[in-house]
């Protein structure tokens, strides 16, 4: 009788409702989305404790060890303007972003090798804070933790509800999505408006999906590759929406061209996003099969991690790489059994940073590829066995993303 009270209470829970307002919220999407939140503050504080970011600030803060580059600029000048605190997210590519977002595009030709959806929405941010470090800072760790209770929606539709709770908090508990989706990157936007435009394209509100597809797009060039399943599914449906809807799903294009003609008027090149980047000397899997192995020998594939000389790689990027070459193929094949569209969009994603992305930085192209966790955790339920599961590896999960977060802030490159 004991048990039946607990199954019913959880049950309930699961099924209840928090207003708000009259805002109504799930309460079971709630969990995933405070945990995370409560874990993404907690590292930050136990990060800048431990790495003493209030005296000695990060390897971002310091003159003497960053390197004296244009887009680095900004992040001396802001130093000290609201404490260190907002220094625990920036570091790398935060850069260029807090650069666009301040200076726009014109200031360094290379800056178009970044699109325009986090520099926007931290401007956002800034017109009420005044302040670029810590508004991109906020900008980035709220959409970090806005996109888990979507993933959870979403992947309700494939697996149970309970399933779905501990799916969310492993994705978003994985390393590398999770410095990614904390730091100010453009990962958690990125995230937000793919899983939003994805999950109301299954709810067939395909105008407002298209609009959302094509932030993601302005986000990350990557963003529009979305369509795909959106035009899989759209080209399958029978009626006389079926012309419609295919007509909406190719919005995203229209976006894009957009923003390839800005680049045309302001740098003189429709394809500046895609040919002014200082990481273009590095290895994509194209580039090393057919150009640097013919040339090096077996000897360039023990030099993809290293490439990024003069700053050192950190020490499990080499595996990382590995894994992330690896392992999409067979969760491609399994997500099809699941979902044809969206092993299609894993596919041609997959395919395509293979042969345009650099090969360092496939664990964190491939870990935002939301569809390949469905399969990996097809077997979770709400058991005891199955919790205790994913608290143990979301745990290690953990432990492993403050320690690359940590590398990240000493300026290493872990992706």
């Amino acid at each position: 009788m004991l048990y039946m009270r607990r199954s019913g209470s959880i049950s309930g829970f699961f099924n209840e409702n928090l207003t708000v307002w009259k805002i109504s919220v799930p309460k079971r999407l709630l969990v995933p989305l405070l945990i995370v939140l409560v874990a993404k503050i907690a590292g930050a504080a136990f990060i800048y404790s431990i790495v003493n970011v209030q005296s000695l600030g990060t390897f971002w803060t310091d003159p003497t060890r960053l390197l004296s580059l244009e887009q680095n600029r900004v992040l001396l000048e802001n130093a000290g303007s609201a404490g260190n605190l907002p220094y625990v997210f920036v570091g790398w590519d935060s850069a260029w972003y807090l650069s666009i977002m301040t200076r726009g595009y014109a200031f360094s030709p290379q800056s178009y090798a970044f699109s325009p959806g986090l520099p926007f929405f931290g401007g956002m941010f800034n017109f009420f804070l005044q302040n670029p470090v810590v508004s991109i800072a906020l900008c980035a760790l709220v959409f970090g933790v806005l996109w888990v209770p979507l993933y959870q929606l979403l992947t309700e539709k494939y697996v149970s509800r309970q399933a779905a709770l501990g799916l969310a908090l492993l994705f978003a508990f994985s390393p590398y999505v999770f410095v990614f989706t904390t730091v100010a990157y453009s990962e958690g936007i990125f995230l937000f408006f793919t899983l939003s435009a994805w999950y109301l394209f299954t709810k067939g509100k395909v105008a407002y999906a298209s609009v959302l597809a094509a932030i993601a797009a302005l986000t990350r060039i990557v963003g529009i590759l979305v369509i795909v399943p959106m035009l899989y599914g759209s080209l399958r449906q029978k009626g006389t929406h079926r012309r419609r809807n295919v007509a909406l799903s190719l919005l995203p294009i229209s976006a894009l061209l957009l923003w390839l003609a800005y680049c045309q008027l302001t740098a003189g090149n429709w394809f500046a996003s895609f040919s002014t980047t200082q990481w273009s000397g590095l290895y994509s899997f194209r580039s090393l099969l057919f150009e640097a192995i013919p040339q090096k020998g077996v000897d360039a594939l023990l030099m993809v991690p290293y490439q990024n000389w003069p700053t050192p790689p950190q020490l499990l990027l080499p595996a990382a790489i590995i894994c992330a070459l690896a392992i999409p193929p067979f969760l491609i094949w399994k997500a099809a059994k699941t979902d044809k569209s969206l092993a299609l969009y894993s596919l041609v994603t997959y395919v395509g940073v293979l042969f345009f992305g650099a090969l360092v930085s496939t664990p964190r192209f491939f870990s935002v590829l939301f569809p390949l966790w469905i399969p990996l955790t097809a077997g979770l339920s709400g058991s005891k066995k199955s919790t205790a599961l994913v608290s143990i590896v979301a745990a290690v999960f953990y432990a492993v993303a403050l320690y690359l977060w940590i590398s990240f802030l000493n300026g290493e490159f872990i992706s």
